[in-house]
């Protein structure tokens, strides 16, 4: 390939892939304001200023466009701590997980609602995708929490209800922006959005940590 081609194809490497960013970024606004059904791809390019065979040419259907949205929140979910973390200190591993789900809840909150409406309606697009990698995601996670117990390095809990605690607690703070605003009448400040960060985390870590007697 020579130097030419080569240009080319770089330079339409870029054009798509900020094609598609643009794509991704209306499509979250319109997945977070009219929901999978109520949202068009028409729309989509609308807003974009793209013809519609583009989204489609990327993506294939509206499917796989909200499927890709949602990619990035499922791998960060699934991500998490992994199997090795037995041995390592449950504080910075936790601390560190917590952190994560709490900057991903503050950079892409649109996205955080896309996932939890999607879940709250039962997972009706996604859930073919996502059941199997989850419970064998959440297994892991499990085998984790309870390789630390049994080492004395955290109280006795229940797995499941610690990541529940967990996922709850973070993605509130996406989710539910919107009543935030209207209860201390404004977003939160970044010094106010990183106070409640370390706050779950202290919460959480005081109420793993083993008592002395």
């Amino acid at each position: 390939m020579d130097t030419k081609s080569v240009a080319v194809e770089e330079n339409g490497g870029e054009i798509r892939r900020r094609n598609q960013a643009l794509i991704l970024q209306a499509s979250a606004e319109e997945f977070a304001k009219y929901g999978f059904k109520g949202t068009s791809l028409q729309s989509i390019a609308d807003k974009v200023s793209l013809p519609k065979a583009n989204i489609l040419y990327y993506f294939k259907s509206k499917t796989g466009l909200y499927k890709a949205l949602l990619q990035d929140i499922v791998t960060m979910w699934n991500d998490g701590f992994a199997e090795e973390a037995a041995s390592q200190p449950p504080n910075d591993v936790l601390a560190a997980y917590i952190n994560k789900k709490m900057r991903y809840s503050r950079e892409h909150p649109q996205a955080s609602k896309i996932f939890a409406m999607e879940i709250i309606q039962g997972a009706p697009v996604i859930g073919e995708d996502i059941h199997l990698p989850m419970i064998e995601w959440s297994q892991k996670k499990i085998t984790v929490i309870q390789a630390w117990v049994e080492q004395g390095l955290i109280r006795p809990v229940q797995p499941m209800y610690l990541l529940y605690l967990i996922w709850g607690a973070t993605q509130f703070y996406a989710d539910f922006d919107t009543e935030i605003g209207l209860l201390q009448g404004k977003s939160l400040t970044e010094q106010e959005f990183d106070e409640a960060r370390q706050f779950i985390v202290d919460m959480v870590l005081r109420g793993i940590a083993v008592e002395n007697n």
